[in-house]
């Protein structure tokens, strides 16, 4: 009886190894099924192309070469922009850095 019950538990351990490699298997396919961000055409536009201010312009600043902007935060307004087309998807990114003791 203990020789069946050892059968029957290497049965399934082996069947759950087998059930994991292929799960594993397939999400190794699939992952490199992805396309990667190497893969797509990504050009940078300058600000003023891709933007347009939405509120506090005067708080908007460009850099010397238009790519990026700082926007400026003080006590009275801060600032605000918007894409100047409609995309149904893109790439933004933003490093944000506030001031410290005030996390408003």
């Amino acid at each position: 009886e203990k020789k069946t019950q050892m059968m029957i538990g290497g049965r399934i351990l082996i069947r759950s190894i087998n059930l994991l490699l292929l799960l594993l298997l397939s999400l190794l396919r699939l992952s490199s099924a992805a396309p990667s961000a190497a893969g797509f055409n990504l050009s940078t536009i300058s600000f003023d192309e891709g933007y347009t201010p939405l509120f506090a312009d005067f708080n908007i600043k460009l850099s010397d070469d238009g790519r990026s902007a700082n926007l400026l935060l003080n006590r009275y307004a801060g600032s605000g922009f918007i894409s100047a087309k409609y995309y149904d998807y893109g790439f933004f990114s933003a490093r944000i850095k506030l001031p410290g003791n005030y996390t408003a």
